[in-house]
């Protein structure tokens, strides 16, 4: 059964959509702030974005039952190295960002799609949504003078967006059981 979500839920997601999209305008604007000095503090504030969620889910992870831990625990630490691991085949700090921006979006997505589906069909629904708007993005940046369209981009807004959604609802409210 469909969850009730908050009414903003979707306003969120469409706002967050909004940033993702400007981000992909103004790409070239931005990339001074990932190289020399600025580029580390942005790699500082992706890597505290990161190591957020890595928290967020080791102290869900250790509120689960035994028996939970082992099946829904497990299922979301794999999600959370899969995050690793697409952090760290980027071969550029700007690229990184992907990972926080689709993994935000897929959250968000998540969430609006309580409002009309439950279950797998509602993880389907999220993520085929982030897929799209990464295609969307790409497809964009395709017809920008100053983008470059990069297939592997697609890849990493999906998998990131996937990812963090699967983590997410192995550790939903709805599912957790407090010790």
């Amino acid at each position: 059964m469909p969850q009730k979500s908050r009414a903003w839920d979707l306003a969120l997601c469409l706002a967050w959509v909004g940033l993702i999209f400007l981000g992909m305008y103004y790409g070239r604007a931005l990339g001074p702030w990932f190289r020399g000095e600025r580029g580390f503090w942005a790699m500082l504030l992706l890597a505290l974005a990161g190591a957020c969620f890595a928290a967020w889910v080791v102290w869900r992870i250790r509120r689960l039952t035994p028996p939970e831990r082992a099946g829904r625990g497990t299922g979301a630490a794999l999600c959370l190295a899969g995050m690793g691991l697409l952090a760290w085949w980027q071969p550029l700090l700007i690229e990184r960002t992907h990972l926080v921006l689709y993994g935000v979006l897929g959250i968000l997505a998540w969430r609006a799609a309580g409002r009309w589906t439950s279950g797998a069909s509602r993880l389907i629904w999220a993520g085929a949504c982030c897929a799209l708007v990464g295609l969307a993005d790409e497809v964009a940046q395709y017809f920008h003078p100053q983008r470059v369209f990069d297939p592997r981009d697609i890849l990493t807004n999906a998998l990131s967006a996937w990812l963090a959604i699967a983590a997410v609802a192995l550790l939903s409210l709805p599912r957790f059981h407090r010790g």
